[in-house]
């Protein structure tokens, strides 16, 4: 069965990247957290890998997980970012907004075993 995976990163290299990282699932990846929104609306996703800076007309990844959250409960959300604060990480993971928090560079075999398991997890705890 083929994982749908959106991914939401302002930086076409960092899409780039997360597409080749994320070989083996079917990627969708777009720059905005009014695109991913868009699409969720359309498709049913597996997880959603969002990076926390989307750029300054964009919001932040960790709203845009926040809101999947509540809209999509049964999809897994990862944040991917390159911000070393670690006030993002405590804010994301104690608002319940992420399943997995990565910070880029991330580390390729690691970012796709945890997307399978929470994956898993997430469709398991889903009635």
């Amino acid at each position: 069965m083929d994982r749908q995976i959106l991914v939401c990163d302002d930086d076409p290299e960092i899409r780039a990247a997360m597409r080749r990282t994320l070989h083996r699932f079917q990627v969708t990846a777009v720059e905005s957290a009014e695109e991913a929104l868009a699409i969720l609306r359309e498709r049913r996703f597996d997880a959603l890998v969002s990076d926390f800076n989307l750029g300054e007309s964009h919001g932040d990844g960790l709203e845009l997980l926040q809101m999947a959250r509540v809209l999509y409960p049964a999809m897994a959300r990862f944040l991917v970012t390159g911000n070393t604060e670690l006030q993002v990480a405590i804010r994301a993971l104690n608002e319940g907004a992420v399943h997995r928090f990565f910070q880029k560079p991330w580390d390729d075999e690691q970012l796709v075993t945890s997307l399978e398991i929470v994956i898993r997890q997430v469709a398991a705890a889903t009635p």
